[in-house]
């Protein structure tokens, strides 16, 4: 069966062409869909699968081997149960001059509905223009919900992902859409209200919101229902406790067409959301060198950049 998704991945995500080394690197999780894309990419006939063992939390390093033959891609689709994005592995190959595309966490409803069918060459415009709009000193984010948090972010570049990559080093994350950009190590201070998803495989879509104090970029305190209880033990399990507690990323989702489902690029995508990336944020401009990175996701925020209006209520003001 084909899907229309696959081509989407193939021809618009990445523009692969037919003469280029297109690496698709899974686990047995995600096996059928990498199958689903492997099947669907057969006029590209320099095409390779390699598979490692699943992995526990997003951002570990793949293996070794693994590592090899990304370096030696043109194009890589890491379709994985967890995100390899913040890595070494990721950032050497896209040194390298590889283009990559990250659909970790994916399942196969993804591929027939969702997030997958936005029209991501539409969307550019509007995410450029808000990703500029990011650069200044200093960031504020509040909520209804009691959410407020502030930060610096002087002189971090803001991201504009895309869900595009078109040249050599690009990675991008179909179907989050999204603007993001680092908060300087050390600086923010504030309370969050995580009232959208943590997407992990022991959390999901949030029933009850978590409460999370955050001082000088770490988190301090986590309070709530189950769900607290569960992140807690999720951040624990990193055991590292100097650099898995940090908030670096500050992201803005984008694409109209995602929901929140608990898979992670559906959910970090979803319009009208904004997203804490905790743990490793070299990616974003960092410091903070972790063996984890988890989303913590929360609804209809509003965010100030040196007292101008980015985001009101969840929604791009212009």
């Amino acid at each position: 069966m084909k899907y229309k998704a696959c081509e989407t991945l193939l021809k618009t995500c990445a523009r692969c062409k037919p003469e280029e080394k297109i690496l698709i690197v899974t686990d047995p999780k995600s096996l059928p869909v990498a199958m689903a894309l492997w099947e669907d990419a057969a006029e590209y006939p320099n095409k390779s699968l390699v598979m490692m063992p699943t992995q526990t939390t997003h951002g570990q390093e793949p293996t070794e081997l693994v590592r090899a033959a990304m370096m030696e891609a043109d194009v890589i689709f890491r379709v994985t149960s967890f995100s390899i994005s913040n890595t070494e592995a990721r950032r050497a190959a896209c040194a390298n001059g590889a283009r990559d595309v990250n659909c970790a966490d994916y399942d196969m409803r993804m591929l027939s509905s969702g997030g997958l069918y936005a029209d991501f060459e539409a969307l550019v415009p509007l995410v450029n223009r808000t990703a500029e709009r990011l650069r200044g000193s200093q960031i504020e984010i509040t909520a209804a919900c009691g959410t407020h948090i502030t930060a610096s972010i002087q002189g971090r570049e803001p991201i504009a992902a895309n869900a595009l990559s078109w040249e050599p080093g690009n990675v991008c994350f179909p179907p989050d859409v999204e603007c993001a950009i680092g908060a300087i190590n050390g600086t923010a201070n504030g309370v969050v209200y995580i009232d959208g998803s943590i997407p992990h495989p022991l959390l999901g879509p949030i029933k009850e919101p978590i409460r999370i104090e955050i001082e000088k970029s770490k988190i301090v305190s986590i309070t709530g229902g189950s769900e607290a209880e569960t992140l807690k033990e999720v951040l624990a399990a990193a055991n590292d406790p100097e650099h898995a507690y940090y908030m670096g990323e500050i992201g803005i989702g984008m694409n109209p067409a995602c929901s929140l489902t608990g898979r992670m690029l559906e959910d970090e995508g979803c319009a009208g959301t904004v997203h804490f990336g905790i743990g490793d944020d070299r990616s974003f401009g960092g410091t903070n060198a972790c063996q984890q990175h988890i989303d913590l996701i929360f609804l209809n925020p509003t965010i100030r950049v040196d007292g101008r209006l980015i985001l009101e209520n969840g929604k791009i003001t212009e």
